[in-house]
């Protein structure tokens, strides 16, 4: 908890809200980065697998 000197010191009831708010929306922005970098990771090792998936059945074929 911050303590303040005085009442003129403490940011009003407006204030402390919108810094809450601007810390939450920064979170959720950090959270859709990660969510985003998740996805484009699964999908390249989902593509890394068709291709070598599709790599191993040209070898069956051939042999």
């Amino acid at each position: 908890m911050v303590r303040f000197r005085s009442k003129s010191d403490a940011p009003d009831l407006h204030t402390q809200l919108e810094s809450m708010l601007d810390q939450v929306w920064r979170s959720e922005a950090d959270w859709r980065l990660w969510d985003r970098l998740d996805a484009a990771v699964k999908r390249e090792n989902l593509r890394e697998q068709r291709a070598k998936d599709t790599d191993d059945r040209d070898v069956e074929k051939a042999a």
